[in-house]
């Protein structure tokens, strides 16, 4: 069986409020951690082929834990409408994220950063970052899928990328 791990309450915590100060890289690979996606999974999408050493970083630091491991993981609880530890309210289906605008926000931010490096698409990365509400971050929608399918793998997961942008990004 694949290995897979889920949030724990710490990381979910970290998510909604950053207050343990994870790295850029380890913050996006907690973010795709959904205890749904096996390690092979997640090396798939990140395209990080030590993604298992990433993983036991977090693990020891108790932000994820096995599937195995965990009696039933936060986000399996906020999927089958059961409130989780320490989860917040409104929670999305297919990730276990709450919809949060500065997760959509940095969500955006990095896959812009991640198809076009951390000075391509500067202005639009700014524009993201400046953004107060849903509504205007929705209207930058259309710009930033432009902006991934310039990229030939963003191109193979615009469509992917644009269903787990809509899932946090609030109503």
């Amino acid at each position: 069986m694949m290995e897979k791990y889920a949030k724990t309450p710490k990381g979910q915590d970290e998510i909604a409020h950053r207050t343990h100060g994870l790295g850029l890289r380890a913050r996006r690979l907690l973010i795709l951690v959904d205890g749904q996606r096996s390690v092979e999974d997640l090396c798939a999408l990140t395209g990080d082929a030590k993604i298992a050493a990433a993983l036991g970083e977090l693990a020891e630091a108790g932000f994820i834990a096995s599937s195995a491991g965990m009696a039933d993981p936060p986000e399996a609880s906020i999927r089958e409408g059961q409130p989780a530890a320490g989860a917040a309210p409104v929670a999305r289906a297919h990730t276990g994220h709450t919809a949060s605008l500065p997760l959509a926000r940095d969500f955006m931010i990095n896959t812009l950063r991640t198809f076009h490096g951390p000075y391509g698409k500067l202005g639009l990365v700014k524009r993201v970052h400046a953004t107060r509400s849903s509504s205007e971050l929705r209207a930058l929608i259309a710009e930033w899928k432009e902006s991934i399918d310039e990229s030939r793998l963003g191109r193979k997961r615009a469509d992917e990328l644009l269903a787990l942008l809509e899932e946090v990004l609030p109503g």
